[in-house]
Formats: structure tokens, C-alpha cells, sequence
């Protein structure tokens, strides 16, 4: 199990960080699936709560019309749905300048780290985290 962002989620079964989804390790179909969402997610897709996330806090903003204060008290709660947001915008601009593919899993447990680390404001993790992002740095 990867220690950040596999999380145990009750009766034998995991909730991945990256996609959302709750599957069982052991089950074939769930890990076919999972590896499926993953694909697309490699690609440039974004988890459902993110798009839904991204798409609430633009169209407040692009009303202003007090929307942004209204979706805020709806996602304050939804601090992982926030993180993850933040770890994909790092994702896109390192495909955007042409990261392989297959950093995908490593990528996102290092900026997974560094996103925890960060909202903790823990400077051990913090130092971890810097150290684990670092062989990304000329793809952001």
C-alpha cells in the first residue's frame, strides 16, 4: 500500500487518493478498474469532485456575484477534494512540459507528501517532501 495516497477505508478495502475510488486490493475487477481511472487520469482527465471543485469556485468568481462565499461554505469540509486539486494543477503543467507517463504513480505520492506536509505546515515532512519532488522540478 502506498503510505500517501492509499488510505484504508474499512472491511479489507482502500480509498485512493488520486481517483476517488474505494475499491478491495484483492479483487481483479476492482483493480482493473482502478487501473482504468488511472489511465485516464494520466492522460490529463481529473477526478469528478475536482472538475465539480474547479468548476464551482470559476463560475463564483467569473459572476461575482457572491457564488465564490456560497460554494466556499459547501467544500470548506472537502479539504482532501482542495488537495487533490492542488496536486493535479502540479500534474498538468509537469505533462504539459512533458513528464513521462509512467511518473504518474511516484508523482503523485511525492506531491501528495508535499501538499500534506504543507497544509500541516509540519517542517520535518515538509523537508521529506521537498526531497521527494525534487527530481520533478524541470518538468514544473
Amino acid at each position: 500500500m502506498n503510505e500517501n495516497t492509499q488510505i484504508p477505508y474499512g472491511a479489507g478495502s482502500l480509498q485512493c487518493r488520486i481517483c476517488e475510488l474505494v475499491y478491495i486490493p484483492d479483487s481483479q475487477e476492482d483493480q482493473e478498474r482502478h487501473e482504468h481511472e488511472h489511465r485516464v487520469l494520466i492522460c490529463g482527465g481529473l477526478p469528478l469532485k475536482v472538475r465539480e471543485f474547479l468548476k464551482a469556485f470559476g463560475w463564483g468568481v467569473a459572476f461575482n456575484d457572491g457564488g465564490f462565499e456560497r460554494h466556499k461554505e459547501h467544500w470548506i469540509k472537502d479539504t482532501e477534494t482542495a488537495k487533490r486539486a492542488v496536486v493535479f494543477a502540479f500534474w498538468g503543467r509537469a505533462l504539459t512540459n512533458g513528464i513521462p507517463e509512467n511518473d504518474f504513480e511516484s508523482f503523485m505520492d511525492a506531491f501528495f507528501m508535499f501538499v500534506d506536509a504543507t497544509v500541516a505546515r509540519d517542517e520535518a515532512k515538509l523537508d521529506r517532501a521537498h526531497k521527494a519532488i525534487k527530481r520533478w522540478e524541470k518538468y514544473g
